[in-house]
């Protein structure tokens, strides 16, 4: 069974190589410079589903993803119950637009949103030092993956979770299997620098690794072009760094 999934994986890989000189594909409607820095609303993209339509678990929340990215998700998903049918699998967030991801960066700058108990704008008043200990997990507006409607947060957002029991059992089965369906980790340990590892972060590598392309190519010289945002002064210079230190399986 996992050889059939894997022979699909490469056709949607192939597929994908295909359409990367066809901006509709990619973009749809959407600028390209809008979609590759998430200014756009992925509810109303015609490239994007509600996964919960798909049948994937939420948790009674709305998320989006790419339509590619969703239905390789799907077969993913009943592989892994075939394999392990009383472990839970769920997602807990996928598409992010630039709004949503101000508003979680804007809160831990302000301190309206503590990171580990403490509020930033109190403990790091220091303006790099504070974008720094954000950009342990969270990413500024207009550099996240998430805002391309490949990736995707799973089960909990805590490392140790995935270390035993039914995370752990989650996490070795999609180490090992979820490339024959297209998905990488991005954030392993290990790496040079970015962002901490986060076991629980998937991207769809078919999509996913044109989009980094294009937004090196178009986005990353100007970024954050006429966004604005908490501390972009202090923190804009590290977006092209964040962006680009990830696995290599993902790139």
């Amino acid at each position: 069974m996992l050889v059939a999934h894997l022979f699909l994986a490469v056709l949607v890989l192939l597929d994908c190589d295909e359409n990367h000189s066809e901006p509709d594909q990619l973009y749809g409607p959407t600028p390209i410079s809008d979609y590759l820095l998430g200014d756009f609303e992925p509810a109303r993209h015609p490239s994007f589903v509600n996964v919960s339509e798909l049948g994937i678990r939420t948790m009674g929340r709305t998320i989006y993803l790419r339509a590619e990215a969703a239905e390789a998700l799907t077969r993913l998903i009943a592989a892994f119950h075939s394999d392990h049918p009383d472990v839970d699998l769920w997602l807990v967030s996928g598409t992010r637009n630039f709004a949503a991801q101000q508003s979680i960066w804007d809160g831990k700058w302000s301190g309206q949103r503590p990171v580990e108990g403490q509020r930033l704008n109190q403990s790091v008043p220091d303006p790099r030092q504070r974008a720094l200990k954000i950009l342990e997990y969270s990413s500024m507006p207009g550099t996240s993956r998430h805002h391309w409607g490949t990736d995707f947060d799973i089960n909990l957002l805590q490392n140790d979770y995935y270390r035993r029991g039914p995370g752990l059992e989650i996490y070795e089965w999609l180490v090992e299997n979820a490339p024959a369906f297209g998905f990488c980790q991005p954030y392993t340990s290990g790496r040079s620098g970015g962002y901490q590892e986060e076991r629980w972060h998937w991207s769809f590598l078919p999509l996913s690794r044109i989009y980094l392309q294009d937004w090196n190519d178009r986005v990353a010289a100007d970024y954050p072009g006429r966004h604005r945002f908490a501390g972009v002064d202090a923190a804009a210079d590290l977006a092209p760094v964040y962006v680009n230190t990830i696995n290599s399986d993902c790139q």
